[in-house]
């Protein structure tokens, strides 16, 4: 048995207690019983003394892509050996793990699958590692022209067929890549990409096989397309009407939005370039866009994500903490929340993390201050990270 003394909880992030302070029994990976601090434990219980320190549910990534480590890793891809994205992917989880992210979610993986290959090995326990859920290849149409990410599909026998196949082939959920890139080109940023009846096929047939479907979409006609089609997480979700989000309240739909302000804060960190010149031109619609549905919208969940390669992950793991507060003025409670209970019901799996509860599985993140009271407690890796009882460090 772990036995965690003397922890400070976040009441909003901790079920089923009214005590500020307490200890957290451990047994078998999964929380056993939470008691006032100064409970009685057995003699030969391991004990983690925290001395006041906060301790959270472990952090929540919705989209990460395990096998980018540099930008060319996207074009490279499929001719880069096996084994050597399997590595990337490998010291991707490691280091999100380090970081205090013990569950994520893989939302692109190359053809050979190597972040299914990462989760099998977790799961296995022959490495440490975040709980992983992946889409395998992403589907799309041909206009993405990333032979190394997508599974090219055209009309809605041809996405049906695809979704099969990656369902039959490890994917726990399904990509679609639903409008064109924020960075190229149109007459619409973003604009569509696929067709309404591709998009609902695949979501039918996830729904049959008791998933979902997520899509990278950032214009507005396309992710209105996406959201009354039936897709579940809108990723990125930059330029988002308050029709659409009308439509969804209206309509009590199953549908959340996936913010990714890492990835924004990359492209304005090089201003003269093409993409920095093309996101300056673009970010006051989009952050007007993703204030009103944080404000406006209070019903529909904003999950987490980063969307960036390690290299570039690794130089502030914890900025999209700071971007969403600075950036996008959200309360620390709300970012809390995103970064944990929220994205947890997101994908469907706040009955075993997401918060500290007992029953759920033990997976913590210790931080030396009250990030609720001061979010830049959260500007910096945690101090400790818990996984399964497991301390990682």
């Amino acid at each position: 048995m772990l036995v965690l003394k003397n922890c400070k909880f976040v009441p909003f992030l901790t079920e089923g207690v009214d005590f500020e302070t307490g200890d957290v029994f451990v047994e078998n990976g999964r929380i056993e019983k939470i008691l006032p601090a100064g409970s009685e434990y057995p003699a030969d219980a391991n004990v983690f003394n925290l001395a006041g320190k906060t301790l959270l549910p472990g952090l929540i990534d919705l989209h990460v892509h395990l096998f980018y480590e540099v930008m060319s890793d996207i074009f490279v891809g499929n001719s880069a050996p096996q084994p050597t994205t399997t590595l990337n992917a490998f010291r991707y989880a490691e280091e999100l793990l380090n970081d205090g992210y013990t569950t994520i979610r893989d939302v692109g993986d190359l053809h050979c699958r190597a972040a299914l290959y990462v989760k099998k090995m977790i799961e296995s326990g022959k490495v440490d590692g975040p709980r992983i859920t992946t889409s395998g290849p992403i589907i799309s149409s041909n206009w993405t022209n990333l032979d190394s990410l997508d599974i090219y599909a055209c009309g809605s026998d041809g996405f049906r067929d695809a979704v099969r196949k990656n369902f039959a082939n490890g994917s726990d959920f399904i990509k679609l890549y639903g409008s064109g890139s924020l960075l190229l080109p149109s007459n619409e940023p973003g604009y569509p990409i696929l067709e309404s009846d591709e998009i609902e096929a695949a979501c039918l047939v996830a729904k049959r096989n008791s998933s979902y479907v997520s899509v990278h979409a950032h214009g507005p006609t396309a992710i209105d397309m996406c959201v009354k089609a039936g897709v579940h997480t809108i990723e990125h979700a930059s330029m988002i009407t308050e029709d659409t989000l009308k439509y969804i309240d209206d309509n009590n739909l199953d549908t959340a939005l996936v913010y990714t302000m890492f990835a924004i804060d990359e492209v304005l960190e090089e201003p003269e370039s093409y993409n920095g010149q093309r996101m300056n031109a673009l970010i006051d619609w989009i952050k007007s866009s993703l204030l009103n549905a944080y404000h406006n919208h209070k019903n529909i969940l904003i999950g987490w994500g980063t969307d960036v390669g390690l290299n570039l992950y690794k130089t502030d793991p914890m900025r999209e903490f700071r971007l969403r507060k600075e950036m996008l003025e959200m309360s620390n409670e709300d970012i809390l929340k995103q970064a944990t209970i929220n994205s947890a019901k997101i994908i469907y799996q706040d009955d075993k993390i997401g918060s500290i509860k007992e029953g759920k599985f033990a997976d913590f993140v210790v931080v030396d201050g009250d990030p609720v009271e001061d979010l830049s407690v959260m500007y910096r890796i945690p101090e400790h990270v818990i996984k399964g009882g497991k301390i990682i460090r």
